[in-house]
C-alpha cells in the first residue's frame, strides 16, 4: 500500500499532494471539532492513532513467506470516529513511517493518504452506513467495512499508481489497463487474505465494543449518525474509480491491444519477482519492479534509520510496538472495560 519515495514524477505527484494535503487540512479539522465536544475523547484518539500506526506498520507473512503485506485499520477507526478523524490520524502515521521506518514518502505522503486515509477510511465508513441502513446487524455491517475498505486502499493505489507508469513515466509500455491488470494481479491474491482477516476483526471487535460499551457507541454517533448526501455521493464515486482494476484484472478493455489478456499475462509473468524474492520481502516491491519497467527509479527515504545503525534501528522497530501497545493498554477500558454508566463523557 506505501507508494515509496521516488515512484511517482511529475503532475502525478504534484496532483496527489496537492488533493491529499486537502484531506490532510479536512482531518486536522475534523479532528479539532471532534475533541471540542469533550475532552474525554482525545483518549480516543490515541488509541485509534496507534492502532493504524501499527497495523499498517507490521507485516503479515503470505503463501510461505515469499511475500507480505498488511492490514489498514482505517475502516474500524472510521466507524468509531468518522472519515474525516479517520483521515487525519492516516496522516499522522503515514508521515511517522516515511521519516522513520522507511515506508511511503515525502514525496509521495499526498497518495499515500488518498489511498490509506481517504479511500480506506471513506469506503469503509460508507459500506458501513449503507449495511446498516439495510438492516444488516451491527457486526456483519462492520465486517463489511472492513473488507471494502481494505480491497479499496489497494485499488485506488492500483488507481494511482496505473496512471503514473501509463501517462507519466518516460518509457511506459502498456496503458492503463494492461498496468492495472498487472498490478491487481500482484496485489488482489496477496492481499485478499488479509482483507478476510480484516473483515473478521473489525466486525468483531465494533460488535464487541457495542456489546460491552453501548454507551460508548451511542456517544461517538455510531448507532444513529446519518450520512450526509454529499460526502456519500463522492465516496461513492471514489469507490467505482478506485474498483476498475478489479474489473482489468478478470478483463483487458476491448480495443486496448497493447493491455490484451495475452499481453497483460505475458507481462505479469516478466514482472513478477516472487520466484527470485527473498522471504518476507514487502508486497510494495512487485510495483518497484513494474516502476524501473516504466523508467522510474524508486529510490530510499531520505531518512532511513536501518542505514545508520543497525543497534538504533531496532530500538526504534522495539519502540514503534512499545508505543502503541502502551496507549492501548492504558485506554483499552474506554472501549473494552466493563460496562460503565451512560454518564461516560465520550
Amino acid at each position: 500500500m506505501h507508494i515509496a519515495e521516488g515512484v511517482l514524477t511529475g503532475p502525478c505527484v504534484v496532483a496527489t499532494n496537492v488533493v491529499g494535503y486537502a484531506v490532510i487540512g479536512w482531518g486536522a479539522w475534523s479532528m479539532k471539532k471532534f475533541t471540542e465536544k469533550s475532552a474525554s475523547r482525545r483518549p480516543l484518539l490515541g488509541m485509534a492513532g496507534a492502532f493504524i500506526f501499527f497495523v499498517s506498520l507490521i507485516h503479515i507473512p503470505a503463501f510461505g513467506g515469499t511475500t507480505c503485506s498488511h492490514p489498514c485499520g482505517t475502516p474500524l477507526a472510521a466507524i468509531l470516529l468518522g472519515p474525516g478523524v479517520t483521515a487525519g490520524l492516516a496522516a499522522c502515521s503515514l508521515l511517522l513511517q516515511a521519516l522513520f521506518f522507511a515506508h511511503g514518502g515525502i514525496t509521495t505522503l499526498g497518495a499515500n493518504t488518498i489511498t490509506l486515509g481517504l479511500v480506506g477510511a471513506g469506503s469503509g465508513w460508507l459500506a458501513f452506513k449503507l449495511a446498516r441502513k439495510a438492516g444488516w446487524s451491527l457486526g456483519v455491517a462492520a465486517g463489511l467495512a472492513g473488507l471494502v475498505g481494505d480491497v479499496l486502499t489497494y485499488a485506488m493505489n492500483i488507481v494511482i499508481l496505473g496512471v503514473q507508469f501509463a501517462y507519466v513515466s518516460p518509457t511506459p509500455q502498456y496503458s492503463f489497463w494492461g498496468y492495472a491488470r498487472v498490478l491487481a494481479l500482484a496485489y488482489l491474491p496477496v492481499q485478499g487474505p488479509i482483507a478476510l482477516g480484516e473483515m473478521l476483526v473489525t466486525g468483531y471487535a465494533v460488535a464487541a465494543i457495542a456489546r460491552q460499551r453501548p454507551e460508548v457507541m451511542e456517544s461517538l454517533g455510531v448507532l444513529a449518525r446519518e450520512a450526509r448526501p454529499a460526502l456519500l455521493a463522492l465516496l461513492l464515486g471514489l469507490g467505482l474509480l478506485s474498483a476498475a482494476p478489479a474489473r482489468a484484472a478478470l478483463a483487458a478493455a476491448p480495443g486496448n491491444a497493447p493491455a490484451g489478456r495475452a499481453a497483460g499475462a505475458a507481462y505479469a509473468a516478466k514482472a513478477d519477482p516472487a520466484p527470485t524474492m527473498e522471504p518476507g520481502l514487502a508486497l510494495d516491491d512487485k510495483a518497484m519492479v513494474i516502476a524501473e519497467q516504466a523508467g522510474e527509479h524508486p529510490h530510499g527515504p531520505y531518512f532511513d534509520m536501518s542505514k545508520i545503525s543497525p543497534d538504533i534501528w531496532d530500538s526504534f522497530m522495539m519502540f514503534a510496538g512499545l508505543i502503541p501497545g502502551f496507549l492501548l493498554g492504558r485506554w483499552w477500558h474506554l472501549l473494552f472495560g466493563e460496562k460503565k454508566g451512560a454518564g461516560s463523557g465520550i
